[in-house]
């Protein structure tokens, strides 16, 4: 099915054809996510999007203007730069009313995201069903750090190009390669999305500076930090420090300090000939059997190994 424009708008849906959803369901690269339809709509007027029993997860970005969400009882406001993940399977109701006053809210570096800032009083909202054996996963991800399957990520440069590249995929046609190609956009997509949402939780978690942890980190490669001297560095006790810091970086704050060292580790033995015992000693630790074993278990092979491997590679 070819790409449909309507008169007077740039609203653009794509309806991915039944015999390629056939064939992107059983692809070894594109079973675990791809799109059914997609779109992008320029409303002058109301506009709404629903769905009682779908079974594709739906995705809902806004990039101007103002609308309601009517999902699980509950109605939100939908507001430019807001993100709505909705799960396969249920309803919902999203009505985009006109907006008088979106040219206000626009930054100036946000006016040069595309020509469509002509028109920032219009409401502007991409739109994607996608289903595939990873989409829960995908959706999950991004679930676990909104509310209630909304989150503000703002607007993203990256985000629209990725969209405007999936939406072109109708009429570049829809051949093995670009159709394998747009799969993975949407994954990047998705991707970028959680990493976001995690970066926003970061820096609306004013009693926990991460960036300020790692730095202390990163200054102190060459000692050890117990996780009394984190916490403290954060006011915070032992318990709740390190719930919040594996919350937001998926590992425990010790356990992140020895990535880095070794990290750090691997810079010198890839740029520099200093001898081994000395990288453990300048990274703190006394005995480089200890640390020659602790490098092999994290990267996988010794420290001479990995240095000899550089002129092999």
């Amino acid at each position: 099915m070819s790409t449909i424009k309507q008169k007077n708008l740039t609203d653009i849906r794509l309806f991915i054809p039944v015999f390629l959803l056939k064939k992107l369901s059983k692809h070894r690269l594109t079973d675990g996510l791809y799109p059914v339809s997609l779109g992008i709509t320029q409303a002058n007027n109301n506009y709404k999007l629903q769905h009682d029993n779908s079974h594709c997860h739906r995705l809902i970005y806004c990039l101007s203007g103002t609308g309601k969400l009517y999902y699980q009882g509950k109605e939100k406001i939908i507001e430019r730069g807001d993100l709505v993940i909705i799960n396969a399977n249920t309803p919902f109701n999203f009505t985009l009313e006109k907006s008088k006053h979106i040219a206000a809210k626009i930054s100036h570096s946000e006016k040069q995201l595309s020509n469509r800032d002509s028109k920032a009083t219009n409401n502007i909202v991409y739109w994607i069903n996608f289903t595939g054996t990873l989409a829960q996963d995908f959706a999950d991800r991004l679930l676990m750090k909104m509310d209630n399957g909304v989150a503000h990520v703002g607007v993203l440069n990256n985000i629209v190009g990725d969209f405007d590249h999936l939406l072109a995929l109708g009429a570049r046609g829809y051949t093995a390669t670009n159709v394998i190609h747009a799969v993975h956009i949407l994954q990047q997509a998705l991707s970028f999305l959680a990493l976001q949402l995690r970066l926003t939780m970061f820096n609306n978690s004013s009693s926990f500076d991460l960036e300020a942890v790692e730095a202390l980190m990163r200054n102190s490669l060459h000692q050890e930090l117990s996780l009394d001297t984190l916490a403290h560095y954060s006011q915070l006790s032992k318990f709740h420090f390190a719930k919040k810091f594996k919350e937001l970086t998926d590992s425990s704050p010790i356990q992140h300090f020895i990535n880095m060292k070794i990290q750090h580790a691997c810079s010198q033995l890839d740029n520099s000939d200093i001898a081994i015992k000395d990288i453990a000693s300048g990274l703190g630790y006394s005995d480089p059997y200890y640390f020659s074993r602790l490098f092999k278990k994290l990267v996988g092979i010794s420290p001479k190994q990995y240095r000899d491997s550089r002129h092999s590679s």
